[in-house]
């Protein structure tokens, strides 16, 4: 049997925080952040004449702690490029990181294709609670940065065939 190209733009998925409580979607405030860092850096390139692209993340789903984003280059939707996934991983960890518990309230992370409306990602199922979370994602991709490990490997976040592409 042929496998087939997924071609669906991959999108990001992020989850953190509790239902009902104060933290409940607290990712939603860095990648705002984010996006403003990547505009005063963009705009402060081209006043330097450099050439610089613009990436910004428009939130375009949102549900219980989780919160789908399109990634924009230059005012075009694009699949998420993994080295933007790492940027924003590492920003993310660099800003968010807690001491206390030497890690972020961040518990899903990953590029995969739209689920659609809800939200519910094919990871979810009964054993989980229909609530999938990963263990550390933004630890990992730290970890793999500050390690220096450039292989490529299949993981839960940023998979293959419906999800994606690999880290």
């Amino acid at each position: 049997m042929k496998k087939t190209k997924n071609l669906s733009p991959q999108v990001l998925i992020i989850g953190s925080g509790n239902m009902c409580e104060d933290d409940c979607r607290i990712h939603e405030n860095w990648i705002t952040k984010y996006n403003i860092f990547n505009k005063v850096r963009f705009d402060s390139a081209i006043k330097k004449g450099q050439k610089c692209d613009l990436i910004f993340f428009d939130p375009v789903d949102h549900s219980g702690t989780r919160t789908v984003y399109e990634c924009h280059i230059n005012n075009k939707f694009v699949s998420m490029p993994l080295n933007i996934f790492n940027d924003l991983g590492i920003y993310i960890w660099n800003n968010y990181f807690r001491p206390e518990t030497q890690d972020t309230l961040i518990h899903l992370f990953l590029s995969q294709t739209d689920p659609g409306l809800g939200i519910i990602l094919p990871q979810d199922n009964i054993d989980n609670g229909m609530s999938y979370r990963q263990v550390n994602p933004i630890r990992r991709i730290y970890s793999i940065r500050c390690n220096s490990i450039h292989s490529v490997n299949n993981n839960d976040l940023f998979g293959t065939d419906i999800l994606g592409y690999s880290l």
